[in-house]
């Protein structure tokens, strides 16, 4: 699974669109809303460790 692109575009699309079906438009919605929120994740995390360590609540 992890060297099969397909079927890991499948598993996101079934994660992130469930009532949507296999169409190219749908797996590549998939993909960018998980690019889009692996971003948003990280920066959020940055932002989290940036201010535990100047002592900001």
């Amino acid at each position: 699974m992890e060297k099969n692109s397909l079927e890991q575009l499948l598993i996101l699309r079934r994660y992130y669109l469930p009532n949507e079906d296999d169409s190219s438009e749908n797996l590549a919605r998939a993909a960018w809303l998980d690019n889009h929120f692996s971003e948003v994740m990280t920066a959020s995390v940055a932002n989290g460790i940036g201010k535990a360590f100047k002592g900001v609540r």
